[in-house]
């Protein structure tokens, strides 16, 4: 990550009318808090990058009040990280490209957990999910394939990198898979004829889906 944020700051709040924009222009970098801190946005907050997620540490907070807004040109997430290791702590936390209309809560306990809440609206692959994203190649359900070490549960969405194939076995997917972005590969079944997905997802398809 090229966008680091080094400053001891606890609190960063955006006054009712002001903008925050958070990234590099352009960049696919992200961007990282390096100190736990919380953001409070009553204006508007816009990630500007093109690609990469928000990394935060254990015991931040990210509020938006009912007036305020997020916005992002990508659908963007938060990942949580090891302020030692560096490394990703359980899934990533989907905001999507638009939140708004309402209030919204995200916070991450000293462990490292987090908790969503409000009334806003979530929109661009967001839907109030978390995003699972693969390491390595291998099965849906094993948990050393994804990032922060745990395999999907409740609702969430998928994120397959260039390089990596994911595969679900079987014919049915009973888990609820909201979304997928598929920039390497996608395997579904065993050789079976039909492959049914228990709930509607919506799969975006970059490259190769077989």
């Amino acid at each position: 990550f090229t966008a680091v944020f080094n400053f001891d700051i606890t609190s960063i709040s955006v006054a009712t009318g002001a903008t925050f924009q958070l990234g590099i222009l352009g960049a696919s970098t992200g961007f990282k808090f390096s100190s736990a801190v919380t953001l409070s946005i009553s204006g508007h907050m816009s990630f500007v990058g093109s690609g990469g997620d928000i990394r935060l540490p254990p015991g931040s907070d990210f509020n938006i009040t009912a007036g305020g807004a997020f916005s992002s040109a990508i659908s963007v997430s938060i990942e949580i990280f090891d302020l030692l290791t560096g490394l990703a702590i359980g899934p990533l936390q989907t905001l999507g490209t638009l939140i708004s209309g309402g209030t919204f809560t995200l916070s991450v306990s000293a462990s490292g957990s987090a908790t969503t809440a409000g009334t806003a609206t979530i929109s661009g692959g967001g839907s109030g999910s978390v995003t699972f994203r693969a390491t390595k190649s291998g099965e849906l359900t094993d948990a050393t394939v994804w990032s922060g070490g745990l395999a999907p549960s409740g609702n969430f969405s998928l994120s397959i990198p260039a390089g990596i194939t994911l595969t679900i076995s079987g014919g049915t997917l009973s888990l609820q898979m909201l979304r997928c972005d598929v920039y390497g590969t996608l395997a579904l079944g065993s050789g079976s004829a039909t492959f049914t997905f228990a709930f509607p997802p919506t799969i975006i398809r970059l490259w190769i889906w077989r």
